[in-house]
């Protein structure tokens, strides 16, 4: 969101994400033939700014309405969905930006002001200015500068949940309420199920993905996969199954703006869910501040 913004007024962006496609916990992937959502499952839209790209996207095609709610509750809010996998969106919002997919930043650095990245194979790129989106715990540690003490202790009290994530083909059906959900509010060990096939992207039938309870999550973190996968099946057999670690899976503790400007040398914004406010909106709205940020610093 940030870099498109940037894009459209002139601003020469890079992207650079450590993984094999742009999105984060916005993911999508293929297993077995089948095709799971493990990360974040829809959106919902309360801000009218943020209402204007769904529109946009429902136009195109992109997304659709899965459901008003889960459990038989409708709260008013339509739950968005990607018509072929939640990552449908940032893969469509990355066409056209300089996306580099694949590179791991190990070190950020200020100097000669610009901003160097050293990443893998001891190269390095420079930027006029940053902004960065990855959990915040991951960010202090790729920053090499010196950070106000104030600011370090408005970063460090933002707190994230963990999330085990299994994705599984399941020999028969598992009975859940429409549209295939089934969502235990505060549940544990499980807080979700969904099948995947139900919801319209995966031509595999029974391609469940269950998401595990914080507290399990935390507890059964460095606890052997099978072990995981056996208590979150309880008892259910599948075909073949894979698990997914979100170490930060959902900020509990947030930011009250919704992006945070570093006193630096060089123009340095932290952005994300965990500002602002938590959820695929909060991110969107977040990139979309911390542009408008960068536009004023430049």
């Amino acid at each position: 969101m940030a870099a498109q913004q940037l894009h459209r007024v002139g601003v020469a962006v890079t992207v650079v994400d450590k993984s094999n496609r742009p999105g984060g916990r916005m993911a999508t992937r293929p297993f077995e033939g089948a095709i799971f959502d493990y990360g974040a499952q829809f959106f919902t839209v309360r801000h009218e700014r943020f209402a204007s790209f769904q529109r946009d996207w429902q136009a195109k095609g992109l997304i659709r309405t899965w459901s008003n709610g889960f459990n038989g509750q409708q709260d008013g809010h339509p739950r968005y969905i990607g018509t072929s996998g939640i990552n449908s969106i940032p893969a469509s919002l990355a066409q056209g930006l300089d996306l580099r997919c694949g590179v791991k930043v190990d070190r950020i650095i200020a100097s000669n002001g610009q901003w160097t990245l050293e990443i893998d194979f001891d190269e390095v790129l420079h930027a006029d200015a940053l902004i960065v989106t990855c959990p915040v715990p991951q960010t202090l540690t790729l920053l090499d500068i010196e950070i106000l003490e104030a600011e370090r202790t408005a970063l460090e009290r933002i707190e994230y949940e963990r999330c085990l994530t299994l994705m599984a083909i399941l020999e028969s059906p598992i009975n859940l309420p429409a549209p295939g959900v089934k969502q235990i509010v505060d549940g544990e060990p499980i807080i979700w199920i969904a099948d995947n096939h139900s919801k319209g992207i995966s031509t595999v039938s029974n391609a469940v993905t269950i998401h595990a309870g914080p507290k399990f999550s935390l507890e059964h973190w460095d606890k052997n996969a099978e072990d995981v996968a056996i208590k979150l099946l309880d008892g259910l057999n599948a075909t073949a199954w894979k698990l997914h670690r979100w170490k930060y899976s959902k900020p509990t503790v947030t930011h009250p703006d919704p992006c945070f400007v570093v006193t630096a040398p060089v123009p340095l914004i932290l952005a994300g869910d965990a500002f602002g406010q938590a959820r695929v909106e909060g991110a969107a709205l977040s990139g979309l501040a911390a542009a408008e940020r960068l536009q004023a610093l430049l």
